[in-house]
């Protein structure tokens, strides 16, 4: 018997980076290609810092890296 897929797991994404993604549809489109658990570590990446500064480059840093993964 053939095992199913189990079902997409929507990820909450923090508001500021809702934000960066609604003004980027390539960035929002490479996020959401992403496996559920790169995207997971992309938020806790963004979530568990205590400056906001800090978490503003994070956001940004997670745009650019998403749409140039390489770059």
């Amino acid at each position: 018997m053939r095992e199913q897929k189990r079902p997409r797991v929507e990820i909450a994404v923090p508001h500021d980076l809702q934000i960066e993604l609604h003004d980027d549809s390539e960035a929002a489109a490479a996020l959401l290609n992403l496996p559920p658990s790169h995207q997971r570590e992309y938020v806790d990446w963004i979530v568990s810092v205590k400056r906001p500064e800090t978490r503003a480059h994070r956001v940004e840093e997670t745009v650019r890296r998403v749409k140039h993964p390489r770059g």
